[in-house]
């Protein structure tokens, strides 16, 4: 298959429509994956981190991979940072991939809590660059074109505190 770095063809508005339904679908899946993992995080200390570890970091982020690269179109219509060159889009799917790929090895090839938890550290450090990137993006947006800075901004931060202060206190 090959993959075209930019569109020679304009994308029906339809196609982009249900490209960041699906990729709105996955940001709540990623949501939800989340909020599990770290129920875990906090229940059960260093016997449920790898459980942790794989929810609230490695199923978010193999989401974050899909919404990024597959539907690169819809979820930059969902951030509002809509563009015809998919390049930084991808950049950012293959990051998501990365940090997934590092969280379920660290669990399935049973590294240990300190490896996990420097790949929760990894997603921590991540969290707190989006919610600078999206802050910054959502300064310089005309008010109307502005969206709710809870979503975009302050649940990254949430998330990234959760993250980082479970990394270091299960280490």
């Amino acid at each position: 298959m090959i993959i075209s770095m930019s569109l020679t063809e304009g994308t029906p508005d339809s196609s982009v429509a249900s490209k960041q339904k699906v990729a709105k679908i996955l940001m709540w899946i990623s949501y939800a994956l989340g909020a599990v993992g770290i129920y875990f995080g906090f229940s059960g200390g260093a016997s449920n981190f790898g459980i942790f570890c794989l929810l609230a970091v490695g199923g978010p982020t193999v989401a974050g991979f899909i919404r990024h690269f597959f539907l690169w179109q819809g979820d930059a219509a969902r951030l509002g940072f809509e563009t015809q060159d998919p390049s930084w889009m991808w950049e950012v799917a293959f990051a998501n991939l990365a940090i997934a790929v590092a969280a379920i090895v660290t669990v399935a090839l049973n590294w240990g809590i300190k490896a996990q938890a420097t790949v929760v550290l990894v997603m921590g450090v991540y969290m707190l660059g989006a919610a600078l990137v999206h802050a910054m993006s959502w300064k310089n947006k005309s008010a109307e074109d502005r969206n709710s800075p809870i979503v975009h901004i302050a649940v990254p931060v949430v998330y990234a505190a959760i993250l980082l202060g479970l990394a270091f206190t299960n280490v």
